[in-house]
């Protein structure tokens, strides 16, 4: 496990379109698959939010209390990551699943204006996602899901018009039933579904 402290540090480096997709977790963690941010002096917790989901319907961060719950970021137009992460969390999803393990899934739109509840049911069902308990949401303002990834993860999310991208974390983020923020897991190119689940199995059990 890394020190956390360097994640932090790394939030600083992004500032540029050479930092893409590099979150201040992926940026400095060297793409583990897991990160323990339990050892921060100070706890990440995933803050309120008021979203609408593919089903149009409303989803706060009261559905989810008293659940573990996993977050990640996407955008439907999305030209690169996004195609790896959504795959990625439908295998997630599967193993947990056969594991025994109950989650919820939230993925977080970073394209709210253009990602309407239609686009985003179309989007998850072309991966095959089960929306039994796995939430694509939308409806907020922008800033909002900037400020709302920032303090929640520590990560940053910026609009690149010039590549027609929107930079935002690759992470996938296990949050636990009072909104604690546990681990950090690799979503692109260095997950691994086993190492993964078999993580989640340790925390959630514990």
């Amino acid at each position: 496990m890394k020190n956390i402290a360097a994640l932090l540090i790394g939030a600083g480096l992004l500032s540029g379109c050479s930092f893409l997709y590099e979150d201040a977790s992926e940026s400095a963690a060297g793409g583990d698959a897991v990160i323990d941010v339990t050892v921060s002096e100070d706890p990440w917790v995933a803050g309120k939010f008021e979203a609408v989901n593919q089903h149009e319907e409303t989803v706060t961060e009261q559905d989810l209390e008293g659940e573990w719950w996993v977050a990640k970021t996407i955008f439907t137009r999305c030209p690169t990551v996004c195609n790896v992460m959504t795959p990625n969390m439908k295998e997630l999803q599967a193993a947990a699943e056969e594991a025994g393990i109950d989650i919820k899934i939230v993925s977080f739109s970073v394209d709210p204006e253009f990602d309407t509840p239609e686009r985003l049911e179309a989007y998850g069902e072309s991966y095959g996602a089960d929306f039994d308990n796995w939430h694509f949401v939308t409806g907020y303002e922008m800033e909002e899901i900037q400020s709302y990834v920032l303090e929640s993860f520590k990560a940053q999310i910026q609009e690149v018009p010039e590549q027609e991208d929107i930079m935002h974390p690759t992470r996938f983020f296990l949050i636990g039933p009072d909104r604690k923020v546990h681990r950090m897991y690799a979503g692109e190119n260095s997950f691994d579904a086993e190492v993964t689940v078999e993580d989640m199995q340790q925390v959630i059990n514990n």
